[in-house]
């Protein structure tokens, strides 16, 4: 069983089990997000709004905090992490972070609940 934080950081009552198969969806749907990331500085865009990035992105790293709290940054692959070290992973940008792993599962729960999504 592994805790979900909601957005103050705080964590929810609810206990939410994620299972390996599970677990592996959110790695592979992360993997799809990370992989989506341009730097601003790059012309990502033609004169007429035409995006012409294919090829210029580049995998962004995840920071993850384990049961004893040190930080772990990993670009790929983080399948040997337990689960619950796993669902701590965050995009860190500057003073920001994206908990992207609790997003993702919040997204997947979303789709269960209220489209009928099986996994």
């Amino acid at each position: 069983m592994h805790y979900l934080q909601n957005g103050n950081g705080i964590a929810e009552e609810e206990v939410v089990r994620i299972s390996k198969k599970r677990a592996a969806i959110l790695l592979e749907l992360e993997q799809i997000v990370g992989c989506e990331t341009f730097n601003s500085k790059i012309q990502n865009y033609g004169s007429d709004g035409t995006f012409l990035g294919e090829g210029r992105d580049f995998r962004y790293p995840l920071s993850f905090t384990d049961e004893a709290g040190q930080k772990i940054k990993r670009r790929s692959p983080y399948a040997d992490l337990p689960v619950n070290v796993q669902m701590t992973g965050r995009y860190v940008m500057g003073a920001n972070e994206l908990h992207i792993m609790r997003a993702l599962e919040k997204l997947v729960r979303y789709l269960e609940e209220r489209h009928e999504l099986k996994i």
